[in-house]
């Protein structure tokens, strides 16, 4: 400050402006407090104190957003390994009349055995001494790591209860989307009544492929008639916010309108009302990966792919319409995250073919993740997802694509929650396992160990392949 702070000043008088300039300057914070590291304030800013909000703001997902555990039956089991019998028939489909003083015929009802076997999920914290003995801002350390690890555990397994497959990662269980795709055409889950009495020909599949479609009351009208004619009676579907919203604006868009609304500057359609009556239950977690990783996480370097073949096989899905060449990318995920995906490459494919590509890589890899880009399209960077595969060996093809999944398309899942039908069986609720103390931090494990069991596939169903509606 320069002399005027020696001045004798009355408070009232006359100043000249450089004076009232100079002392506003001494008494000012300045506007680059905020960005200023504390050591270097000086003046008038060295005096203000920081006000820290007690509330801890969330720019990620919380317990509101896990549609699917709240709604799920969860049960107990007391063994690692559970069964249970399923039952497709009463007995054989013959005539119940008989002659006066004869007997009926004969029938036997038709059991089978099915084995789930519990997998186990988990997290770990840690929270150093000191932390623990500080005032903090927002609460207890621990108790705040220890909701963090739960909302993180159950985020996981949220989606893992839709995706997970354990033919491409031995340690998951098998979820929703797999189980139902595996189980579905078995003969015994298949009820053999009222045989005979649907057209030849017609497709008894609980999946339906809407492939290049969005949803619409078509294709859930289509999922009521299937499910009730598996005896089914789901009561929620589970898809992601865009495909709502897509099927959402394309039912207002007919100018039609629900008695009883309110007018609205918009909707957002909360049910179905047809063959049978279901909410729409829409989920970040039933969003479907669509691009690569812009940013590692792994530390592991990603795979390099080369040598493709494209050799005929029955189960191919690559139909007249699809023949062209495709440009593939594929990222490795190990136990520490997913790698950047590959340098891409490019083959043609003919309908009836599958497309196999060398993959080689370093490490062990729990899987890895297939994008494809349009078709015709090059080194475009449109690549999309397809699907996840299981390592079968570095330097060794790899079977990545069959055209069973459209590239960035999602799902849509009815499902029936019931204990006979759907339900989260496990050995006990989520535990908080402390770890011994080796060094000045507290060490504890979040545990959840269990699986989804299905134990009738055909009463619930899955719509397949849905577009997303353009955000643009």
């Amino acid at each position: 400050m320069t002399d005027v702070t020696r001045q004798e000043l009355t408070g009232f008088g006359a100043h000249s402006a450089q004076e009232v300039e100079e002392l506003q300057k001494a008494l000012s914070i300045g506007n680059e407090y905020a960005t200023t590291l504390p050591g270097s304030l000086a003046s008038g800013a060295a005096l203000a104190v920081e006000d820290l909000d007690r509330t801890l703001k969330l720019v990620t997902h919380g317990m509101e957003h896990l549609r699917l555990w709240k709604d799920v039956i969860k049960q107990k089991v007391t063994q690692t390994v559970h069964q249970f019998n399923t039952q497709n028939s009463y007995g054989a489909e013959v005539s119940p009349f008989f002659a006066m003083g004869g007997t009926p015929t004969a029938t036997d009802a038709d059991y089978n055995r099915d084995v789930y076997v519990v997998k186990y999920l988990g997290t770990q914290g840690s929270v150093e001494h000191n932390l623990t003995l500080i005032q903090a801002a927002h609460g207890p350390v621990v108790a705040r790591e220890v909701k963090n690890k739960t909302i993180e555990l159950l985020a996981r397994n949220e989606r893992a209860m839709f995706e997970a497959d354990s033919s491409i990662n031995a340690l998951e269980y098998d979820g929703i989307d797999t189980l139902i795709r595996a189980k579905e055409a078995q003969a015994e889950f298949k009820s053999s009544a009222f045989a005979g009495y649907d057209e030849i020909g017609v497709d008894d599949s609980v999946i339906i492929d809407a492939r290049g479609t969005i949803l619409d009351e078509d294709r859930c009208e289509d999922a009521c008639l299937r499910a009730v004619n598996n005896f089914g009676m789901p009561m929620d579907m589970y898809l992601s916010t865009d495909i709502h919203s897509g099927f959402s604006k394309a039912f207002y868009a007919k100018e039609r309108v629900r008695p009883g609304d309110r007018t609205a500057a918009g909707y957002l359609v909360p049910e179905f009302v047809g063959t049978l009556n279901f909410r729409f239950r829409p989920s970040l977690f039933n969003r479907p990966r669509i691009a690569p990783l812009a940013t590692a996480i792994s530390a592991s370097a990603a795979p390099t792919i080369a040598n493709f073949t494209t050799p005929a096989d029955a189960a191919s899905e690559f139909a007249t319409a699809d023949v062209g060449a495709y440009y593939y990318r594929i990222s490795a995920v190990f136990a520490d995250g997913e790698t950047l995906a590959c340098a891409g490459a490019a083959t043609a494919v003919a309908a009836g073919d599958k497309v196999t590509v060398e993959i080689t890589y370093a490490g062990s890899p729990l899987y890895f993740n297939v994008f494809r880009g349009s078709k015709d399209a090059g080194a475009s960077g449109d690549e999309k997802f397809i699907g996840r595969i299981a390592p079968a060996g570095t330097g060794v093809a790899h079977n990545i694509d069959f055209n069973a999944k459209t590239p960035g398309s999602g799902s849509a899942f009815l499902l029936m929650h019931d204990p006979d039908v759907l339900c989260w069986k496990q050995l006990g609720s989520l535990i908080k396992y402390d770890l011994a103390v080796t060094d000045t931090s507290y060490k504890w494990l979040q545990l959840l160990y269990g699986m989804i069991v299905i134990q009738a596939p055909r009463k619930n169903i899955i719509i397949d392949n849905l577009e997303l509606p353009s955000r643009s």
